[in-house]
């Protein structure tokens, strides 16, 4: 390539499955095969790096699709010295700018200093997904512009929200989880959910649930989870006056965590009955005594096979919702698995896993990865999964929250620990 460039070289990579990485590359005519390959081999080894950016977008929506055009400048050696969104087109504005802070670490080796390379990226929707990163999707707070929730914390919000597994990012059905983040001495005010029964685990924190007049406030430590029965109303506060209260939420059927996401659905809305009057709110006893509390520090843990780490069945609600939330602690090598070749309803009920420390491998439906802390793992009831912990490094194990409700169609599956070994 010599000369003064006087029309930008492109190249085109097309994103058909987020495991594929690059597919093709769509390399420009008149240009020298030198160039063309020194662009090819550039799409290539950044690829990863494009692919991360996808990943963080499909955490929070599974249909994410698009364009983007990407313009860099190369400098000596081939480094990127700038780069700019040049057209983004159906894309969300979190991909194309982490697209674009993405070129600006990557070398093009081959281009003249000085050229300008245009680099397309195109974006197709994924069929499906097992886990995400929690880290990766967006806190909303409700009260957001053209009758969405607002994405990104808002600073008079008394409380902002996370929807870690919905029919929106991993089409969960039968279980939802959320992750709610509740401001110094702020609550989430009175509510119920007429058709929905939920699990509140408290993650950071201290907290309490207030039910109707006459009813004792219960107490929440960390590691303290309660089970709510549908229709029962009720207050999440935080009592901590300096410090956020982190609830973790599941829904099961689910249907309130749509508010979260849009504040005007209409079936959210009808699934999450905010109470404007507590006062005058009466409760069937029968209905305040499903309310179930528990204590990791006060549940004896049972050994799991071959002694590779611990559970602690926290919750096993039954009725016309069963649910349960399961404590695993795991130590090194320890594995979860689904049961036989060919899983059935009755091995293991729908579950969202939510990893709190360590980390390791997951394989669902197929799939195999690497999982972390803050790692959400969906589990229908009908894929097979395997989950194996990493091993332990500075004494940290693997702590895995585990949400669990019984298949829409089998409510009478088992709802308690997944088979360990």
């Amino acid at each position: 390539m010599t000369g003064k460039r006087t029309s930008p070289v492109v190249a085109g990579v097309c994103f058909v499955l987020l495991a594929s990485r690059i597919s093709s590359a769509e390399l420009p005519n008149g240009e020298s095969d030198h160039a063309a390959q020194a662009i090819a081999e550039a799409l290539h080894r950044h690829g990863a790096d494009v692919n991360s950016c996808f990943a963080k977008v499909l955490a929070d929506r599974l249909d994410t699709a698009g364009r983007v055009e990407v313009m860099v400048e190369v400098g000596k050696a081939g480094r990127v010295t700038a780069a700019k969104v040049r057209r983004s087109e159906s894309a969300p504005a979190a991909l194309a700018t982490c697209v674009e802070r993405a070129a600006l670490t990557w070398t093009i080796d081959g281009i003249e200093s000085g050229a300008s390379v245009v680099l397309p990226f195109s974006f197709k929707a994924q069929s499906s997904q097992y886990v995400v990163n929690g880290g990766d999707i967006p806190e909303r707070s409700l009260g957001g512009g053209a009758g969405r929730g607002r994405t990104g914390p808002k600073r008079d919000a008394p409380f902002t929200v996370k929807v870690l597994a919905d029919e929106t990012n991993v089409k969960a059905s039968g279980i939802s989880l959320t992750q709610v983040n509740i401001g110094p001495a702020s609550r989430v005010a009175m509510h119920r959910h007429p058709h929905s029964a939920k699990i509140l685990y408290l993650l950071k924190g201290h907290a309490r649930l207030l039910g109707p007049a006459g009813v004792e406030p219960i107490k929440l430590d960390e590691g303290t989870a309660v089970f709510i029965p549908s229709g029962y109303p009720h207050v999440i506060e935080n009592m901590g006056r300096q410090s956020t209260a982190v609830v973790l939420q599941a829904f099961a059927p689910p249907g309130p965590e749509r508010v979260y996401r849009d504040p005007t659905d209409a079936r959210g809305r009808a699934e999450f009955e905010v109470i404007r009057d507590p006062s005058k709110v009466r409760v069937d006893p029968a209905l305040a005594s499903q309310v179930m509390v528990a204590s990791a520090a006060e549940v004896k843990p049972e050994p799991t096979a071959k002694g590779k780490g611990s559970a602690r069945i926290l919750i096993r609600a039954a009725g016309p919702h069963p649910m349960a939330l399961v404590l695993l602690d795991l130590s090194d090598g320890a594995e979860l698995q689904s049961g036989g070749q060919a899983p059935s309803p009755l091995v293991h009920p729908t579950s969202v896993m939510y990893l709190v420390s360590g980390g390791g491998s997951a394989r669902v439906g197929g799939e195999e990865q690497r999982v972390g802390p803050q790692s959400v793992l969906y589990l229908p009831y009908d894929a097979g999964y395997a989950i194996k912990a990493a091993p332990e490094e500075k004494g940290e194990r693997t702590v895995v929250v585990d949400f669990s409700a019984a298949a829409p169609e089998k409510l009478h599956a088992p709802t308690g620990a997944p088979r360990m070994r």
